[in-house]
């Protein structure tokens, strides 16, 4: 518990020092200019960016101004899909991944595409870890039409955590408390963090701290009131006699989620978009080369076959060790135990590789072990065997 705090913490201190995606690097001391993008590789504590005067460049960011105008990265754009529940290991590990990648790679921006009911606490947290730290290409949220209705738990948090959300007319966003491991809702005092966590979120991308807040917070009303200066969202019971009450946004008793036409409306959400071409328009963006990165869902797919490879495994071993304590024939002993022997190897590559599937690691060790042990004393005792047999009867003179 105290280790999720300081994470949560710690993701608060990144979301307010990050800085924006850039394009035209301006040598403060020269007054050189090029223009490319930064990426995440590191050399000899330098960043590398490409460049079009260049090519691969090392610098070190602090002596160069940097604007974020789009001059210099290619003219594509990136999609990353999200679909389902983020409840898998190789599913966040795969959308880490791509993300990188795709940022890598200098599109004008990238767009993760999702429609997700949430996930688990600590995979939620990883990604916006990922999208906070990673401010060196534009992402966009887009909340699609699917299934789950759009970006609520914890996938709101990762929407927030884009620099624009676009959604679909049909789809919400919100009732962002996420859940641990073990299915139950947070503490009260780990929930005030994650509060926290997304008012800040919110906060430094624009949107209204409290709105993010109080999907966060059940007993947070918010009100939006009339305001010279501009729009003003209070707390209700912050509101003085005086002032004008515009809407309220938020009531006592439940979790705020908001349609898709209310995230405009609010500032949540920058406009609906009925696809994903009409995304990249709004955002001067078409006609562009298009890359699709369906990783996650492959992972996803990889995953299932996995699944299914270890419940075969698992028949052709219990069938194995029946047959093993059914037979006094010591070659079809010695078979049955080759495959049995061969079956744990399979076993312990797919416990290694698949988390996801929670076998236990140290225990089919210990089962090949005696797999190997029992295999290779049968072949001993076949050689013994066949030694007596072979061995000649000695002559009496």
């Amino acid at each position: 518990m105290k280790f999720r705090l300081f994470y949560i913490s710690s993701l608060l201190v990144l979301i307010v020092s990050s800085y924006s995606s850039c394009d035209t690097f301006t040598n403060k001391t020269t007054g050189q200019n090029l223009h490319g993008y930064l990426t995440s590789e590191i050399e000899d504590g330098n960043s590398i960016i490409y460049t079009v005067e260049k090519g691969r460049f090392s610098v070190k960011p602090a002596q160069w101004n940097i604007t974020a105008d789009r001059i210099g990265r290619k003219l594509k754009v990136i999609i990353i899909g999200l679909e389902g529940e983020l409840s898998l290991q190789i599913m966040v590990e795969s959308l880490e991944s791509a993300i990188s990648r795709a940022a890598d790679d200098g599109p004008l921006f990238i767009v993760l595409e999702m429609n997700s009911p949430g996930g688990r606490a600590e995979y939620v947290e990883r990604i916006c870890d990922k999208l906070i730290r990673m401010d060196y290409c534009p992402v966009v949220a887009f909340i699609k039409t699917g299934a789950y209705g759009g970006a609520v738990s914890g996938t709101a948090a990762i929407a927030m955590a884009c620099d624009k959300i676009f959604m679909s007319a049909d789809t919400t966003i919100g009732s962002a408390s996420i859940i641990d491991p073990s299915r139950v809702y947070f503490s009260k005092k780990l929930s005030v963090a994650w509060q926290e966590y997304m008012g800040t979120l919110a906060r430094s991308k624009g949107r209204p701290e409290l709105l993010a807040r109080a999907m966060v917070d059940k007993d947070l009303e918010v009100v939006e009131v009339f305001s010279e200066t501009g729009r003003e969202f209070l707390e209700s019971s912050q509101v003085e006699p005086n002032r004008m009450v515009i809407r309220t946004w938020s009531q006592a008793g439940s979790l705020l989620t908001m349609t898709a036409a209310e995230a405009v409306d609010s500032g949540i959400a920058e406009s609906t978009a009925a696809d994903r071409v009409e995304v990249l328009r709004k955002l001067n963006a078409a006609g562009v080369e298009i890359e699709i990165d369906d990783s996650v869902g492959e992972a996803v797919r990889t995953f299932r076959k996995a699944k299914l490879k270890f419940a075969r495994l698992r028949n052709t071993l219990d069938g194995n060790i029946r047959q093993i304590e059914r037979t006094d024939n010591l070659e079809e002993a010695i078979t049955l135990l080759r495959e049995i022997r061969d079956d744990y190897k399979s076993l312990l590559l797919l416990a290694k590789r698949y988390p996801d599937l929670y076998l236990d690691v140290e225990l089919i060790e210990e089962q090949l072990d005696s797999a190997k042990d029992y295999y290779n004393k049968a072949k001993v005792k076949k050689r013994t065997l066949s030694g007596d047999a072979n061995e000649k009867p000695s002559s009496n003179h």
